[in-house]
Order: C-alpha cells, then sequence, then structure tokens
C-alpha cells in the first residue's frame, strides 16, 4: 500500500512530502516531540491517511530509542508505566482496525475533529493536578486513549501530555515516560499495521528512507531552538494542526 502511493506521486507531490518530514525534523529538534503532529495532517495532502500513518512507524521508533535509555533506570520506569502500556498496547489494535476498516470520509471526519480538539486542548492546557488515588485510574485510561489516536493517527502524545502535566513530572521524567511510551506504542504500531496487511517488507524500507528527511531537519530545528521563543514555536506548530483538522473535515464533507 505504503511503496505503491508514494512510488505513483508525481515529482512535485513527492518533493512536497519530503520537505514534510523535513519539516517535522525540524519541530523534533525545537521541542523533542511533535513529527506527528506535523507529518500526519500535512502528509494527507499528498497521500492516503493510512499511507501517512504507516510512513510515521520506522522513523518514530529510531527517534525515540535513544530518548527511552536516557539517564537510566530505564526497567524501573517500564515497570511504573505496565498498567499504561497495557491499555496502550490494547487502544493500538483497536485503533488500527478503525484505521483499516472505516469508510475513508468517516475516518477524515473523526480525524479532522480529533486534530482540532487536540489543538485547542494543547493550546490550553490546564494545570491541573492530580493524586495518587486518581493516577491509579487515570494512568491506563489515558494510555487507552493514547492508543486509540495513535492506532489511528501515529498521535500517542497529546493525551500524555496532559496527564504528564496533571502529574506534575519533572523535566527528564517527563522526556523519559514519554520516549518509553511512544517507542512502545510506535513497535505495537507497526505490528499492528503488519498484521492487518497494511505494511510489507517493501513498505518498511520506504517507512526507513523516511529517517533521512527528519534527521536533516532536526539540526535546523535545535539551532532555532536557540533562538526563538519556545511558545511562539508550539503555537505555530498547533495552528497547522488545527488547519490539517479543517482540511481532512472538508474532505470529509466536501469529497
Amino acid at each position: 500500500m505504503v511503496t505503491q502511493e508514494v512510488l505513483a506521486l508525481s515529482g512535485p507531490a513527492l518533493a512536497g512530502l519530503v520537505a514534510v518530514f523535513l519539516l517535522a525534523g525540524v519541530v523534533k529538534g525545537v521541542v523533542g516531540i511533535g513529527m506527528p503532529l506535523v507529518v500526519v495532517p500535512l502528509s494527507a495532502q499528498f497521500v492516503d491517511l493510512r499511507v501517512a500513518v504507516a510512513l510515521l512507524t520506522v522513523p518514530l521508533i529510531a527517534t525515540n530509542i535513544g530518548q527511552a535509555r536516557e539517564g537510566g533506570h530505564t526497567m524501573s520506569t517500564i515497570r511504573q508505566l505496565l498498567p499504561m502500556l497495557a491499555t496502550l498496547v490494547l487502544g493500538i489494535f483497536v485503533g488500527v482496525h478503525l484505521l483499516t476498516t472505516l469508510d475513508r470520509h468517516l475516518l477524515n471526519a473523526a480525524l479532522g475533529i480529533s486534530f482540532i480538539a487536540l489543538a485547542a486542548l494543547l493550546m490550553s492546557l490546564p494545570r491541573f493536578r492530580l493524586s495518587p488515588r486518581t493516577d491509579r485510574w487515570a494512568g491506563p485510561l489515558v494510555g487507552l486513549c493514547a492508543g486509540l489516536l495513535g492506532g489511528m493517527a501515529a498521535m500517542f502524545g497529546p493525551p500524555l501530555v496532559a496527564y504528564l502535566v496533571g502529574s506534575g513530572a519533572a523535566p527528564d521524567t517527563f522526556v523519559k515516560r514519554m520516549a518509553i511510551v511512544a517507542f512502545v506504542g510506535s513497535a505495537t504500531l507497526l505490528i499492528a499495521l503488519g498484521r492487518s496487511g497494511s505494511l510489507s517488507g517493501t513498505d518498511l524500507l520506504v517507512s526507513a528512507a523516511a529517517i533521512l528527511p527528519i534527521q536533516l531537519g532536526m539540526p535546523a530545528g535545535r539551532w532555532l531552538r536557540r533562538r526563538i521563543k519556545p511558545a511562539v514555536f508550539r503555537a505555530g506548530v498547533l495552528v497547522a494542526l488545527a488547519l490539517g483538522g479543517l482540511d481532512l473535515l472538508h474532505r470529509a464533507w466536501g469529497g
């Protein structure tokens, strides 16, 4: 599915798709997360949503391995996250089933609404705090929501950002937990897509090739990080996400 659709693109469309992944690398270099927020809505201008999600699988795994191992105590962190990871995996398989079986217009509408809602949530992220008692059920619930969204759009991050901010995670803990969940989620996504017949061995190679423009964009992102306010850049990414959601809604209703 992925290989055929990418090879069928015209020269300008293929250049546009490469530019999207280059921009995703810039975003990754600036804020450390957020590739799916850029890739999925913008790639939908050139390829089917299912192809955009599949293209992200290998880059997501590759770019989160290092961050997941940073700072040590990786196994103890994984044990702490096990209830969330269990529901995350379940949610991903359900989400991939929806991705591969839903009518295209219905899928566009569902993800368009989700993108707009996520942009609004992250733009005005509430400063709430979770008590240890609440955290016992909130973690698995967030894992399930992140899995559903991840299976449908490779976006594990937004529900997790809200949860980790609410739990008061320190910056290093925040980055490590996000990376572990993203790594487990993207590896599960790859397996689920493969089992559904949506990702062949050749498709994996095409997805792996997408790492190159991402790696080329990351140094530019690190350079930008030192020169622009993070809040300004974050707002730009979220506006792009909202516009992508509006475009998907237009596709769902208009064609």
